[in-house]
């Protein structure tokens, strides 16, 4: 069958897109490996919502999939539509986080044919064949369809052999649109599924499931075939929680430095490193194989924020963290998130002082959106004073600014609740002061205080902001 994946652009764009996405490439790899034909459309990419009909008249696909995640909805209804003028009889299918975690408000859309719950690897492959073969693919895990004016949607089934996955799929996207220069493409690699952490506000246990990891071997076979295949040296980890199982980090570490890959590439983490599986053992194994920097969630810099959000560290253990990963000349990027129950604007102001005070490389900023099925969500509905209707709000508020500075409007549209102790114009005002400074401080880390304050002083001028991120971006600082 010809089968073509979707990518929609989401509503906000305030990134410009330096890769391919890697769900994408995963179920392309999947579905070539079934023996299809498959076609990668990422409309995050300038001018690709040019190609998206030419492509459905030239491709003309059997089966159209598309990716969800709640600020792509709009966008990718848009285009299901158009798909039913130009391709009446091709099948669309939608999976994706925002239809595991939502998948009854996504399938009775009328130009909705089928939805993939879960991990479409699995999933995708196997209805497709059956379904073809006319066989009984209304009982594929995972799958939902629509039988007489019922949803049915099959229970999905979580499969602990992520080494039976096949590599992404890089070669179905055009990698010179992300940078011309493929060696330099930072290719991101997921060596562990899920988080078995309870956060309040996060959606990856009910995305997940469960904790779930790829052997040592398998992640480091992956590395080296990248490298060999595109000549990339750099690589950016995405998994939620890297070193959850201390030991297998440590085992593909100890992989790396073996193959003498260590000399070779250089490695990220991009958001999951949890600071209570930081030891000195890992940290030190970690910067011999190659990892420059490491992302680590630390929210709040208040024990009771940290305890009020269910975060699986208290402050002792992530500031031990902290020196113990600069101990080992690694830097840190960090997350604050402004505005978490419990929280104050001069609670939030503090964490300026505490990430001067730790010399924290890159501090990041974000405000909370209330995603379903999470802890927050429940809570913001019954104890907080909605901005933005809470049921909408993940449709329309983004968590950060992005790399792109906004206007008034959209920056107040980050703010989707307050309370009666932190109204919206203070978690407005803390915000974009944590952020200023954050910004600030690390060009001057970057460039001297004198150099870093002028580029800071012009990076608040939208169009010098976003070349000026291009030229970080050359530089490859990080």
């Amino acid at each position: 069958m010809r089968i073509l994946l979707i990518q929609p652009k989401d509503t906000v764009g305030n990134y410009t897109p330096k890769r391919p996405l890697m769900a994408q490439a995963y179920l392309g790899a999947a579905l070539e490996k079934a023996g299809h034909i498959v076609k990668i459309l990422d409309m995050r990419l300038d001018g690709l919502e040019k190609e998206f009909e030419p492509t459905l008249n030239l491709f003309n696909p059997d089966v159209v999939c598309f990716s969800l995640a709640s600020l792509t909805v709009k966008n990718a209804f848009i285009q299901m539509d158009l798909v039913k003028k130009h391709n009446p009889d091709a099948i669309i299918v939608a999976g994706g986080p925002e239809v595991t975690t939502l998948a009854e408000s996504i399938l009775p859309k009328s130009y909705v044919d089928f939805i993939i719950v879960g991990e479409g690897e699995y999933v995708f492959p196997e209805f497709l064949e059956k379904y073809q073969k006319n066989q009984d693919w209304k009982s594929v895990p995972g799958l939902g369809y629509k039988e007489n004016d019922r949803m049915i949607i099959n229970e999905r089934q979580l499969r602990d052999d992520l080494d039976s996955i096949p590599f992404p799929a890089w070669h179905l996207s055009d990698l010179e649109k992300y940078n011309k220069n493929i060696k330099r493409i930072k290719f991101p690699v997921m060596t562990a599924r899920g988080c078995p952490h309870e956060c309040i506000f996060c959606t990856i246990p009910a995305v997940y499931v469960k904790y779930r990891y790829r052997s040592p071997k398998n992640v480091v076979d992956e590395l080296e075939y990248i490298h060999n295949k595109y000549g990339t040296t750099n690589f950016q980890i995405l998994d939620d929680n890297f070193a959850y199982v201390n030991k297998r980090a440590i085992g593909i570490c100890d992989e790396i430095i073996t193959r003498g890959l260590n000399k070779k590439i250089k490695w990220t983490i991009g958001q999951g490193l949890t600071a209570a599986s930081v030891t000195k053992e890992l940290a030190f194994k970690m910067k011999e194989a190659g990892c420059t920097l490491v992302s680590i969630g630390i929210e709040s810099i208040h024990e009771d924020v940290l305890r009020k959000m269910k975060k699986p560290a208290n402050l002792y253990v992530i500031e031990k963290a902290i020196k113990i990963l600069k101990e080992a000349g690694i830097k840190i990027k960090a997350f604050f998130i402004v505005g978490l129950p419990g929280s104050t604007y001069d609670k939030e102001v503090d964490s300026v002082a505490f990430f001067k005070r730790y010399n924290i490389d890159i501090p990041r900023y974000s405000n909370p959106v209330p995603m379903p099925q999470t802890e927050l969500y429940d809570w913001a509905k019954e104890n907080s004073i909605p901005v933005i209707p809470i049921e909408q709000s993940h449709y329309e508020a983004t968590h950060t600014l992005g790399t792109q500075l906004a206007g008034k409007e959209y920056i107040d549209a980050n703010i989707v609740y307050e309370t009666k102790d932190f109204s919206k114009e203070e978690r407005l005002k803390a915000y974009l002061y944590c952020t200023s400074e954050a910004d600030k401080w690390v060009l001057q880390n970057m460039f001297g205080k004198p150099l870093g304050y002028i580029a800071w002083k012009l990076s608040k001028i939208r169009l010098l902001r976003h070349y000026g991120e291009k030229v970080l971006d050359r530089m490859d600082i990080f």
